[in-house]
């Protein structure tokens, strides 16, 4: 009989097995480690064990939220997962409801995901979630010259050192939005291993989007700059498409809510094309307060929310 319990140091070998037998591909140890381990805490997960192997993983990644001017805890939920043997037998419901009393009511807002048509069912069936909305994304093919290069923009091997003072004015825009100050960029983006990210800035003013390389295709990491800043949105927008130009890259896609003033940008201004994805955005609240509708017009995310990228 499985027991279920808190993680333990050492269970990595067994987790990465497990993530290999589920999901039929590989992930690293040094991958693994940038996401769970990122505080000096346990990580926040519960495995199902038997006979010393794991069999069942219910994790999440922390995220520091801000919702319309306060702060709070969310969980956002990343490689669960049940080994084909022990599927069916009720290890999922009781690994998540260990992580539930331990991070989830009294302690939390809510635990959120971007899964797939497949997974989407399944935590609506197996683990209570909600269904909020489909993901939003955008695409632009790159034309094969590049745009030139605008002057006034700089691409940073890091995140711009004032950072900090432009996220406190940015995060104002949002009713719900997982916080993207100078450490979490830092942790998201330049300390993620396997990925290639450019960070492009315009100095002085709250700008900055984060683009991600994966052979002839690129991704539309983050787009974050004032609402309705229209010019310096178009100069850091032919920075980004140059870039990808540069880069060899055919295409450019994102995510960003369809309610968000960046995809009406995108969409108009910026010729991007924009439709559902296959994702669906799913919460389990927590907070009495908060509201599946609520949710659906406030909650902001883009590509940089979603740990596959």
């Amino acid at each position: 009989m499985p027991i279920i319990r808190a993680y333990q140091p050492g269970d990595e070998k067994g987790l990465i097995r497990l993530f290999a037998t589920v999901f039929h591909q590989e992930l690293s140890l040094a991958v693994w480690q940038w996401k769970y381990l990122r505080a000096n805490e346990p990580p926040p997960m519960f495995v199902a064990e038997e006979d010393g192997e794991i069999v069942c993983h219910y994790g999440a990644i922390r995220q520091d939220l801000r919702w319309e001017g306060q702060s709070g805890v969310g969980w956002d939920s990343v490689d669960t997962m049940c080994h084909p043997r022990y599927q069916g037998r009720g290890l999922l419901r009781r690994t998540l409801a260990a992580f539930i009393q331990s991070y989830g009511e009294g302690q939390s807002l809510l635990i959120y995901g971007f899964p797939g048509e497949r997974h989407r069912r399944l935590g609506e069936r197996l683990l209570r979630y909600e269904p909020i909305v489909p993901v939003y994304k955008v695409r632009k093919e790159i034309l094969r010259n590049p745009v030139p290069f605008p002057a006034g923009v700089v691409v940073l091997p890091k995140v711009p050192n004032e950072w900090d003072d432009h996220w406190r004015l940015l995060e104002r825009r949002f009713g719900m939005i997982a916080k993207r100050d100078h450490g979490t960029l830092t942790w998201r983006y330049v300390r993620r291993p396997s990925k290639r990210y450019r960070l492009l800035s315009i100095p002085g003013i709250p700008a900055l989007a984060v683009v991600g390389f994966e052979s002839e295709r690129a991704y539309f990491m983050e787009f974050l700059l004032e609402e309705g800043n229209t010019a310096a949105a178009r100069v850091l927008l032919q920075a980004v498409e140059s870039l990808c130009g540069a880069e060899g890259a055919e295409t450019l896609e994102g995510w960003f809510p369809r309610f968000a003033w960046e995809s009406g940008f995108l969409t108009g201004t910026g010729g991007f094309l924009g439709a559902t994805a296959d994702n669906y955005f799913e919460c389990r609240l927590f907070e009495p307060g908060l509201r599946a509708a609520w949710l659906a017009e406030h909650f902001y995310y883009s590509l940089g929310d979603y740990d596959v990228f």
